[in-house]
Formats: structure tokens, C-alpha cells, sequence
């Protein structure tokens, strides 16, 4: 069983390292690496998401090789929710399950006015406020010189990409944290719209970035929405 791990927009693979260790020997997780990040770091990085997933496909006969699940976190879910869509126009074998993470149904609109396009100082004032970065990092200005060109191409896929409604022949299961002011129930509700199976929903302390917050209860959780299968 292979476990395919989206991160979240200005994530890098490294937010899954500690899965290793913690899920299940049978379960091989695979972690997602664009350029623009990780070893990929000096490559540049996708502002489309029409580019990330022609990367993705690339490399189709791998992960449809053994079965598997994709996991995401926020943009992560729904990278993944458009590559299983494209997998499925392509007739190639599907996950098991989808696991979208923090995230609104990908055709939905988010609810908060577009930030990737801001000054450089508004910008970082937004990321503050997102928690999802590093203070360390924020704080730096050569790293944020390095990594402002990478958040900002995440986030314009993540202000701008609206999936199309087309529900999936597959289950989906919806993590969310309970003080996410960024996920509406409504946000959370509408994946069922994308699943021709009936969706879960399952709950978390915390708020947008309870998958580093509350980690392990969100690996037991993924571990056993796995070994359902």
C-alpha cells in the first residue's frame, strides 16, 4: 500500500518526515516534492495548477503501480482531488481513497480575498497571520528572499484554481480542524458533491494546521481510515 502525501501551500515534503516512523510498516508513504522547495529548491515553481498535475502525470505508471491512498493538507487536497479527477478522464486505476485534509471542496471559492498578488510586506504580514510558517523564517529576510517566489506561486494556485464539480467513483474522507476559521462546515460538507460514495468527517482540536498541532491524532486517524480498505 503506498500513502501519497500533498503538502500544504509553502510546505515542503519535510512536513511528513515524522509519519514515517508512525504509520504501519506496510504502508510505503511517498512524499510529494515540486520544484521550488526541498532538493527541488533553485528549480521555479508552478503558478498553475494545470502545471503541477502535467508533473504528476508524468509519473502516472508509479502511482498507479500498487494500490494507494492520497493524503493533502489544504492546497494539498486539492492537488490531489484534480490528479485522481485526471487519472479518472485517463481510465487509469484510482486510489482507494482520497484523504483531504483542511481544505474546502475544490469547487468552491474561498471566501478571503486573493493575498499572492500583495507587496512584499503585506504579503509576509498575511503569512503571519496564517501561521503556517516558521517565525524563524518569516523573520529572516534572506530566507524569505529564497522562499517568497515559492509561497507566492503556491498561493496564487490556492487564491485562483477552482476544481469542476465532477464527482469521483472513489470515497473521500474529510479531516478539519474545529477553530478553522479558513474551512467552513458548509466548506466541509461540500465534498460530498466530488464523491459519488457517501463522505466522513472527522474532527480535530485546532485550527487550519491541526496536522502539525495534533499530529498524531491525525496520523491514527489516516492509519485507520487506511487499513478500512
Amino acid at each position: 500500500m503506498r500513502l501519497f502525501c500533498f503538502p500544504y501551500a509553502g510546505g515542503s515534503p519535510s512536513i511528513f518526515m515524522s509519519w514515517l516512523s508512525q504509520l504501519p510498516t506496510h504502508i510505503e508513504v511517498v512524499l510529494i516534492q515540486l520544484p521550488g522547495r526541498g532538493a527541488r529548491l533553485m528549480e521555479t515553481p508552478y503558478n498553475k495548477m494545470n502545471q503541477t498535475i502535467a508533473e504528476l502525470m508524468q509519473h502516472s505508471d508509479f502511482i498507479t503501480q500498487k494500490p494507494c491512498v492520497f493524503f493533502g493538507h489544504s492546497l494539498g487536497s486539492r492537488v490531489a482531488y484534480e490528479l485522481a479527477l485526471t487519472l479518472h478522464k485517463h481510465h487509469d486505476t484510482l486510489p482507494l481513497q482520497l484523504i483531504a485534509s483542511g481544505s474546502r471542496a475544490p469547487h468552491l471559492k474561498g471566501h478571503k480575498a486573493p493575498i499572492y498578488h500583495l507587496p512584499d510586506a503585506e504579503f509576509i504580514a498575511e503569512l503571519r497571520d496564517l501561521n503556517g510558517t516558521p517565525k524563524e523564517v518569516l523573520d529572516n529576510a534572506e530566507l524569505m528572499e529564497l522562499f517568497l517566489p515559492l509561497l507566492r506561486a503556491d498561493f496564487e494556485i490556492a487564491d485562483c484554481f477552482q476544481a469542476e464539480q465532477s464527482p469521483l467513483p472513489m470515497p473521500i474522507n474529510v479531516l478539519y480542524g474545529h477553530d478553522d476559521i479558513d474551512v467552513t462546515s458548509e466548506m466541509v460538507d461540500a465534498w460530498q458533491d466530488l464523491s459519488a460514495l457517501p463522505i466522513t468527517q472527522h474532527a480535530f482540536n485546532g485550527g487550519h494546521f491541526f496536522i502539525n498541532t495534533h499530529s498524531e491524532q491525525v496520523i491514527a486517524t489516516v492509519s485507520k481510515l487506511i487499513n478500512t480498505n
